[in-house]
């Protein structure tokens, strides 16, 4: 009897300590797949790093609203209002360019019609005759030259083109 006894003691030492033994190795195992990932991770998102190019914010200062197209710090200038629909945008923003090349060329700022924060200046019927912007209304693309505050003039349709013909030619011509 004390063999069967002690052969039941043994048989529990060597399962406990075989148990020890696995849990050991799982530990093992385990530390080690956790370090992998933690290493191909690290390598991952140091060469991403590497990659990323740093890029400055640029602001943009020629686009405005319409509800600033009075308030802008200059004196003198124009405001292009454009119409995305409007098949001679790609025309004015040509004569734009070259007119800002000038020597003599006052500042000029664009803005967009289509703009959901502009949505409150589109009309069926135009208004340039205002007091205060929130009456102003446009219904198509719209050149207006802004002095002192105040909207000085405004050219819509061929007028723009023509009006923008004009500022751009050289006074040599």
């Amino acid at each position: 009897m004390a063999k069967k006894n002690n052969a039941k003691i043994k048989k529990a030492n060597i399962s406990n300590e075989d148990e020890f033994g696995k849990l050991i190795k799982l530990i093992i195992v385990v530390t080690v797949i956790f370090l992998l990932f933690y290493g191909i991770t690290f390598l991952v998102n140091r060469e991403k790093e590497e990659e990323e190019n740093e890029t400055t914010a640029e602001i943009q200062y020629d686009n405005i609203l319409i509800g600033d197209l009075l308030t802008q710090p200059n004196d003198e200038y124009y405001v292009m209002i454009y119409d995305n629909d409007d098949y001679n945008k790609v025309v004015y923003q040509t004569y734009l360019s070259m007119y800002k090349s000038k020597e003599d060329a006052i500042r000029y700022y664009t803005a967009d019609l289509d703009n959901p924060f502009n949505s409150s200046f589109v009309s069926e019927n135009e208004n340039f005759d205002i007091e205060d912007i929130k009456d102003l209304k446009l219904t198509t693309s719209t050149l207006i030259k802004v002095k002192d505050g105040k909207i000085e003039k405004y050219y819509l349709g061929d007028k723009i083109k023509e009006h923008l013909k004009e500022i751009t030619k050289d006074e040599e011509e």
